[in-house]
This record gives C-alpha cells, structure tokens and sequence, in this order.
C-alpha cells in the first residue's frame, strides 16, 4: 500500500513513516521544506508541496492509497486558517485522484460542547480559540465531504517509550487522561488503514489517566533510524 501523508517532515510525521515502513507499506512523504525531512529510505518518495496551494497539493497526492494528514501550525503569527485550507484542498485532490481514504489528524482541543478540568487548560484553549475554532471547522467540512475518512483527536504528544495501552472513543467525549505517545498514535493510524478501522467516524485517542509530560518530552526527537 502507498501511504501519503502530509506534514510528513514536522513532529508526528517521521512517527508515521516509520511505523508505515515497519508494516512494508511505500510512503510519499508530503511537506513544506524537504531539507527538514529526519530520515532517508528508498521506499520513501518525499514530494515537495505547500498545503496552502491547491495545485500542489494535487500533484503531491498522486498515487497514493491513503492519505494521512498531520499539519499544525508553527508560525503562531500566521493567521491563516491553516487546517480548513489543507483539508480543503487535500480533499478536492482526493476526489480528483479518485481515493477515498483519509485519515484526517485533529486535537482534542477542537471538541466544542465538553468541559474540560483545569484553570491553565481552560486558559491555553481561549487563548488558542481561533486555531482550534479553524480545526473544529476542519473536522466538520471532513466529515460532510470525505466519505469514509476518519477523523482522530489527540490529546498532548510526547516521545516516551509507547506504551501500546492506549484507548480511544467514538461518542464524542474525550477519554481520561492528556498525553499520548507519536509512537502510539502512529500505531493506531496504520492498524486502521491495515484493518479499514473506524470510518466516518471522529475518534479520540489517549493513555488513560495520563499527565502532561514536561515540554520538553514533547518536542520531536532529532533523528529517526
């Protein structure tokens, strides 16, 4: 199988790639700036493409069996609506390709109508009101217009060791705890491609009972082997 998946060279990407070529799968390798990209392999095909242009996203998802998105924002200042803008186009490309695979990355921070625990968490998610507003609206045009994709929240990601124990929902309520492993989401991603699991449906995923890990646990690691 022939995985696309854009965002490839940022935190969770190289996660993603990695899992796929353990599981034998070819991977088109979709980002920005291929220079950042943290590991070479031949069944690794790195196409270079921007998600704010259409025409490139077009080309860069060719081919591709599934396409698996993980973009977020890293310039804080740019106040594009980042995440309705790639999915619009990554979504338009998809129909012109004639694939109907997608595993669309969100957070748990673009569930509307929950509360949350927590002064500084409640904090941070009104400080970051219109990025999560822009992934919430993501999430929606996703499910109206993607038949079959899937949808996954995630909470905080680290890079600890994976634990393999991780839980996730379909009911629209977020599960105990606020940090997962990349590792671990990555495993989730390809048992659901591999196993056609969960479409048209939005899916949190987390350890149960997990905590926040220092910051700096949640920066990437510098190299994948």
């Amino acid at each position: 199988m022939k995985v696309a998946i854009l965002g490839a060279s940022g935190q969770t990407g190289p996660c993603l790639i990695k899992e796929a070529l353990e599981r034998g799968h070819d991977v088109i390798a979709i980002c920005r700036s291929p220079e950042r990209m943290p590991l070479s392999d031949p069944k690794v095909e790195v196409r270079k493409a921007d998600a704010f242009n259409a025409g490139e996203i077009l080309q860069a998802t060719a081919g591709a069996d599934v396409v698996v998105t993980t973009v977020g924002a890293t310039n804080f200042k740019d106040k594009r609506p980042l995440n309705t803008v790639a999915h619009r186009n990554v979504i338009d490309a998809m129909k012109a390709h004639g694939q109907n695979r997608l595993i669309a990355i969100s957070s748990f921070g673009a569930a509307r109508g929950i509360k949350r625990k927590g002064i500084r968490r409640n904090i941070y998610l009104w400080l970051r009101r219109q990025y999560y507003q822009d992934m919430a609206d993501m999430e929606a045009m996703v499910a109206a217009e993607s038949p079959g994709a899937t949808i996954l929240r995630a909470p905080s990601l680290h890079n600890r060791e994976p634990k393999r124990s991780y839980i996730t929902t379909d009911d629209g309520t977020l599960p105990n705890g606020l940090a997962l492993c990349r590792e671990d989401l990555a495993h989730y991603v390809l048992e659901a491609i591999e196993k056609d699991l969960d479409r048209d449906k939005v899916i949190a995923i987390v350890d149960e009972g997990s905590e926040l890990p220092p910051f700096r646990e949640q920066l990437p690691p510098k190299r994948y082997h």
